[in-house]
């Protein structure tokens, strides 16, 4: 009689919900949780995620004007738009030819995941902290005769604030095309004191990427694989790699806008997941508040993420965005997140009033 009174609580300690969004479902026999608890025992508390869907009109969002945006969407490049708010998945745009499992390439969301992976490195003490000087991975740039590089910290990778010259603007081409990343950006030319001037290089978040390998032994990917993705069931996630075998996690990873918005949702609930903290509160706070204010352009920037406010009430804002429209916005206070997918080669502006204009639709 005791073991069946203990057994019976184990099954209702075993049953967890996530509070205020998608409900985590028991697993059943065969299901892919079961699976992979065979292939891999360490990894036995992966949540089965099973979402919500409810009408925009139940969860304070005007119908009409979601209408209307997907009018408007019809006449952009966007190709996938989904929302998600109070829990639940209440509007999504697919154009012809794509759909829920469709595979994006994220472009420079990418950098919002390995700034995840970076905090969760620190989280696990594989890495020390963001206060870290990079030569301790690369003491070859103690041969420089420039000290500075000697005081190019993880958090000045994570903040685009380096100081080397390596503008994506100026040098994307050349460095795409060199036979050796890492060693194309580290040989580049300081044009500022670590830490004073902000200047977007994919090549700061590749240095990010390649220490995580060095401090860990697994790439970017691999180590996303073991302590994030595959945890939170983010099935759909690769990522391309450099000619070193290297992550390429400033624009290469790739995924579907489902898990776009799970990766968003991770991110709104401070890095829990069901009963695990798959991220640090710390890490999430830190990484999705102002840490640099730059002197021009409509957003500022935190670890890898981007920070603005939206709408009348200016909303406090982060997201991820990728080169040609991949975007992923979390307005916490709205319990919002919102994905898109684009082939769009032009301003962001358009973003900017479509999230707007959600938001005003919220209120």
């Amino acid at each position: 009689m005791k073991s069946k009174i203990l057994l019976l609580m184990a099954m209702l300690i075993g049953s967890v919900y996530l509070t205020g969004c998608g409900r985590i479902a028991e697993p059943e026999q065969g299901t892919v949780m079961e699976e992979r608890e065979q292939q891999n025992p360490e990894q036995r508390d992966v949540l089965v995620w099973e979402w919500q869907y409810g009408a925009p009109e139940d969860h304070g969002l005007n119908g009409d004007t979601l209408e209307s945006l997907h009018a408007t969407y019809d006449t952009t490049q966007i190709l996938v738009s989904v929302i998600f708010k109070d829990g639940h998945i209440v509007d999504e745009y697919y154009k012809d030819g794509y759909d829920k499992a469709s595979l994006f390439l994220l472009h420079s969301c990418s950098k919002s995941v390995t700034s995840a992976l970076i905090g969760i490195a620190i989280d696990k003490g594989y890495i020390e902290s963001v206060d870290v000087p990079i030569a301790e991975y690369f003491p070859q740039i103690l041969e420089s005769d420039d000290n500075r590089l000697k005081h190019i910290t993880l958090g000045h990778l994570l903040t685009n604030t380096s100081g080397f010259d390596s503008s994506d603007t100026e040098y994307w081409r050349e460095w795409r095309n060199s036979e050796n990343w890492v060693d194309f950006v580290l040989n580049r030319p300081l044009t500022s004191t670590p830490g004073t001037v902000f200047s977007y290089s994919t090549g700061n978040t590749h240095l990010l990427a390649a220490i995580l390998q060095k401090a860990t032994g697994k790439t970017a990917y691999e180590f996303g694989k073991e302590f994030l993705f595959d945890l939170i069931g983010m099935d759909s996630v690769q990522c391309n790699m450099d000619s070193q075998g290297i992550s390429d996690g400033g624009n290469g990873f790739s995924m579907t806008v489902y898990d776009m918005v799970k990766f968003g949702l991770l991110y709104y609930h401070g890095g829990l997941w069901g009963e695990q903290q798959i991220i640090s509160r710390e890490w999430v706070e830190e990484s999705t508040r102002l840490q640099f204010k730059r002197s021009s352009g409509t957003a500022d920037y935190g670890y890898q993420w981007w920070v603005r406010t939206f709408g009348e009430e200016q909303y406090d804002t982060f997201f991820a965005q990728g080169h040609g429209g991949q975007y992923i916005f979390v307005i916490p206070e709205l319990e919002l997140i919102i994905a898109f997918t684009s082939n769009h080669t032009g301003s962001s502006d358009m973003y900017w009033q479509f999230v707007n204009d959600i938001v005003a639709a919220s209120d």
